[in-house]
C-alpha cells in the first residue's frame, strides 16, 4: 500500500511537470513520434503509447505497464538528453547510486547471475528475443536499448571451483541525465523480470 501510494503520488508529480512541456519537444528529445497528442515510444521490444492528454501510458497491444515503469516511462519523457554518450558506466557512478546498490543488485544483478549460471543458452535466446545484440565482453554480453536514448548492458563472468560467477548491468553515461538511480533500480529490477520469463 505504502509502495503503492508512493507510485501514485511519483506519477502524478511527473504529469504535471509534463504539462508544462511543449509534447513536440519531449517527443523529439526522447526518441518518440508525436502524432494525434499521442507519443509513440519504443521500450525494449514493445511499443507504449502516451497520452499527452492526461499522461496515462499503456502498450500499443493493449496491455498496460506495471505502475513502476509507467513512471519510469514518463521520468524518461522528462530526462531525455535526446543522444547516447558511447561510454558505459556503473550503478554505483550515478547519483544516489551507492545508496541504492544493495537493492539494485538483489533485484536485477543477482537474479539474472542465477540464470546465467543455471542455464546460459536460454538466457541468451531471451536476450536476444528482447532486442539484445551480443557483443564482445565478458564470457556473455548484451546490449539493449531499452528506450531510444538508453542503452543497457548486461555481462557475465563464468566462475570456476575458486572464484564464483559474477555478471554487472551498465548503462550508458546519459542515463544519468536521463533518469534518477531509484528508476533504473526499478527499470533494471523489471528487466530481470523479462528476462525471466521471456517476454515484457
Amino acid at each position: 500500500m505504502v509502495e503503492e501510494r508512493r507510485l501514485a503520488g511519483a506519477f502524478e508529480k511527473a504529469v504535471g511537470q509534463l504539462g508544462l512541456r511543449d509534447p513536440s519537444a519531449l517527443a523529439s528529445g526522447s526518441g518518440g513520434l508525436l502524432e494525434d497528442n499521442r507519443i509513440t515510444l519504443k521500450v525494449l521490444n514493445r511499443t507504449a503509447i502516451i497520452s499527452v492528454e492526461d499522461w496515462s501510458v499503456i502498450w500499443q497491444d493493449g496491455g498496460e505497464p506495471e505502475p513502476d515503469m509507467k513512471v519510469v516511462v514518463l521520468h524518461y519523457l522528462l530526462g531525455s538528453p535526446g543522444q547516447l554518450e558511447h561510454r558505459l558506466i556503473s550503478y554505483r557512478e550515478l547519483e544516489g547510486g551507492s545508496l541504492y546498490y544493495s537493492v539494485f543488485y538483489q533485484r536485477a544483478i543477482a537474479p539474472l547471475v542465477r540464470m546465467f549460471e543455471k542455464d546460459p543458452e536460454t538466457l541468451g535466446r531471451t536476450a536476444s528475443s528482447l532486442g539484445g545484440i551480443r557483443i564482445q565482453r565478458g564470457d556473455m554480453s548484451f546490449d539493449f536499448m531499452f528506450f531510444p536514448f538508453l542503452l543497457v548492458n548486461i555481462s557475465f563472468w563464468k566462475g570456476d571451483e575458486e572464484v564464483p560467477t559474477t555478471g554487472n548491468i551498465l548503462f550508458d553515461a546519459s542515463a544519468a541525465k536521463a533518469l534518477r538511480a531509484e528508476d533504473l533500480a526499478h527499470l533494471s529490477g523489471d528487466f530481470a523480470g523479462y528476462m525471466r520469463r521471456g517476454k515484457m
